[in-house]
């Protein structure tokens, strides 16, 4: 049996690549639908499939600290940051399944 590699932020940087790349593609479905509109007001003037190609792309760089050293950081602060992000990220993907539910049910 191998021995895993002490990897701590792995799994909060997963989900945050999950969740990131969830909340780009229910901002684009709910763009495409006119159910909703965009409130970052940084993409507000950009096309749905400007945005979502913007999320896929973040999606893909943050995959990408999968391959560092960072997931090996043993940092409290990284670690309570991302989870900060992530519990954010959740409250957004909680107002995507309200509207989804307002809209189509």
């Amino acid at each position: 049996m191998a021995i895993q590699p002490n990897t701590p932020l792995k799994k909060p940087i997963w989900t945050l690549v999950i969740l990131n790349g969830a909340d780009g593609f229910l901002t684009y479905w709910g763009l495409l639908a006119g159910a909703i509109e965009e409130a970052n007001p940084l993409l507000r003037s950009l096309t749905p499939l400007t945005i979502f190609m913007i999320k896929v792309l973040l999606s893909a760089c943050l995959a990408s600290f999968l391959l560092t050293s960072l997931v090996r950081l043993q940092s409290r602060f990284w670690r309570y940051f991302l989870l900060a992000v992530n519990v954010l990220y959740f409250g957004i993907l909680a107002l995507h399944i309200t509207w989804l539910t307002l809209v189509y049910l």
